[in-house]
């Protein structure tokens, strides 16, 4: 009876376990393949910078060979004046959160840094190197 008792309280918790995850999993938005990549902008300010997008990280290049790596934690889209505005949530190795939100144009294949509308951002031809 004991053995019963502690078998269906395991089931119990397995199953409110595997609810709250399937709950969480489907709040978030996973990030189109279109966007993974690197992403660079021919601003004269913004020279040998990059974004680069996968599933798991965002990772900034800064400057001749600087990357500041960050962790995706949950990625969320929603629809602006017709446009699919993505805001991507992350962590960096010491665990300090941030965001970058931009608007994604899959007919012109670019994107929008939301601060920075006027500022175009193509996928390069250079091979995506996931981590």
């Amino acid at each position: 009876m004991k053995n019963k008792i502690k078998f269906i309280w395991i089931f119990v918790a397995a199953v409110i376990l595997t609810a709250v995850l399937l709950l969480h999993y489907n709040d978030n938005e996973l990030l189109p393949d279109d966007l993974a990549g690197r992403w660079t902008t021919s601003a004269p300010e913004y020279a040998e910078r990059f974004l680069e997008l996968s599933q798991v990280t965002v990772i900034f290049g800064i400057g001749k060979d600087n990357i500041v790596v960050n962790f995706i934690s949950s990625v969320d889209k929603r629809t602006e004046d017709g446009v699919a505005l993505y805001t991507i949530r992350y962590r960096d190795l010491d665990k300090t959160e941030g965001y970058i939100a931009f608007y994604w144009y899959p007919s012109e294949k670019v994107i929008r840094l939301k601060n920075q509308k006027q500022m175009i951002w193509k996928k390069t031809k250079e091979p995506f190197r996931p981590l």
